[in-house]
């Protein structure tokens, strides 16, 4: 894997001068509408990745894709014995079918957090299942700064990365067999605390784009949140009335609101009226206890992949008892994670933890169960270029970023690129301010 990830490096100063000033007048094209708690920096320029590069990175994401869900095969037959090795309680992920087999169904849809530690990739988490997010927004970053590049006569042979609306929504179609016009139903929760969740008209009209991508591809689609579902006097899932014969899950499947609307939609899946991408069974397989495991099943891999184990997959193991000495000496090396949360809720960085709270983090973890330790990964810094959204004021800075790409189909599209906020620290998730944005593939 070649170690310089961003091709910014490479770039003559020249041409880095003109990208930068491309970015400054065109930043706020760029980052229209796009998610963020951000509310005061953007990113001038884009994170580009060789084409080369982004290709050996979705070979690696498939090839461990794969080495988790034999993981998983490996001790269980169906999703509820799976359930139950993971210490997950009976009803907490909603849409569960226990007596699921598990397969190839459960890795169609996902994304994984990367960081470059050292130019290396480094696998700290998996998130596998429909819910992966910020797709949209990261397509239209990528390809406005193409468009940027275009319009300014960058010197640089760029693209954007293949589709992940489309690749979604061809995984979609494929895992589903959804013929055309067929009813797709994309279903958000709109509870959340992401800025602009309590507009509900405002999110669904923001979605008329992917709708109408997806009705390019054949299908007959709306959005809805979950409250406007219900059931019809036949028992069949409706939006307002309209009938519903498959539904895109954009959300994650546990802490569900109880109300008529996951009623209605958990009814219609159970009764095998409604089809649902993807399965929640695969909820199971992002449980970071499966990395454990696949470190606990080394021996058993081929040469070559526990060569790729090694390489890409920090240390990870479940924090028991008699780790506690180990960790308490540890902490500058050693990350503690909840295995079943996500979004970076529950993570302490033991070199930002004071010694103290990394010992009460440490023993709550032994004393609830499901906790995992891994091996510290430090990642990169990436020189960025920002503006304030404000004052206009310019700010160069080295942050953490982490690279995500999409993976629908077993097959890599577009990519979810997180660069830091040069105010907070190393753990890279939305509240914590990071800017979301895609890369520009270098083509030459």
């Amino acid at each position: 894997m070649d170690p310089f990830l961003d091709y910014w490096d490479r770039l003559p100063q020249a041409t880095k001068d003109q990208v930068i000033a491309a970015g400054r007048e065109d930043w706020k094209k760029v980052f229209s509408g796009v998610l963020t708690f951000n509310r005061s920096w953007r990113p001038l320029r884009p994170v580009m990745i060789h084409q080369r590069v982004y290709d050996e990175l979705g070979l690696v994401m498939d090839r461990l894709l794969q080495l988790l869900l034999e993981t998983g095969m490996r001790r269980a037959r169906t999703a509820g014995e799976l359930r139950k090795l993971l210490g997950t309680p009976d009803g907490l992920i909603e849409y569960l079918d226990d007596d699921e087999v598990l397969g190839e169904q459960l890795i169609q849809s996902g994304r994984p957090d990367i960081l470059i530690s050292g130019g290396v990739p480094k696998f700290v988490e998996f998130n596998i299942g429909s819910e992966a997010g910020c797709v949209w927004d990261t397509e239209r970053v990528s390809t406005r700064f193409l468009t940027m590049f275009a319009d300014h006569k960058i010197p640089v042979r760029v693209d954007a990365p293949p589709s992940p609306v489309d690749g979604r929504y061809r995984a979609i179609i494929d895992l589903l067999g959804l013929q055309p016009g067929d009813r797709l139903t994309t279903v958000l929760r709109t509870e959340g605390e992401y800025p602009g969740s309590d507009n509900i008209a405002a999110i669904v009209r923001s979605l008329d784009s992917f709708v109408e991508r997806g009705a390019a591809m054949g299908i007959d689609g709306d959005v809805a949140p979950l409250l406007w579902l219900d059931a019809d006097e036949n028992g069949e899932l409706v939006n307002q009335g309209r009938r519903v014969d498959a539904v895109f899950r954009l959300f994650v499947c546990t802490d569900m609101p109880q109300i008529p609307g996951q009623a209605a939609l958990k009814a219609a899946v159970e009764s095998g009226r409604t089809k649902l991408f993807t399965s929640s069974a695969s909820w199971l397989l992002a449980n970071k206890l499966v990395l454990a495991w696949l470190w606990e099943d080394l021996e058993l891999l081929s040469p070559e992949d526990q060569e790729l184990v090694r390489q890409h997959v920090p240390w990870s193991r479940l924090v028991t008892a008699s780790m506690l000495d180990d960790a308490l000496a540890r902490r500058a090396s050693l990350v503690l994670k909840p295995a079943d949360e996500y979004g970076g809720a529950g993570v302490l960085v033991g070199h930002e933890t004071d010694p103290e709270a990394w010992r009460e983090g440490l023993e709550e973890a032994v004393r609830r169960g499901g906790f995992l330790l891994q091996d510290y990964v430090r990642p990169d810094r990436l020189s960025m270029d920002f503006v304030n959204i404000e004052t206009g004021d310019q700010l160069a800075a080295e942050v953490p970023y982490s690279v995500g790409p999409y993976t629908f189909g077993r097959k890599t599209f577009g990519c979810f690129l997180r660069v830091g906020c040069h105010e907070q620290g190393e753990v890279l998730n939305l509240k914590r301010a990071i800017h979301v944005t895609g890369p520009l593939l270098v083509t030459d």
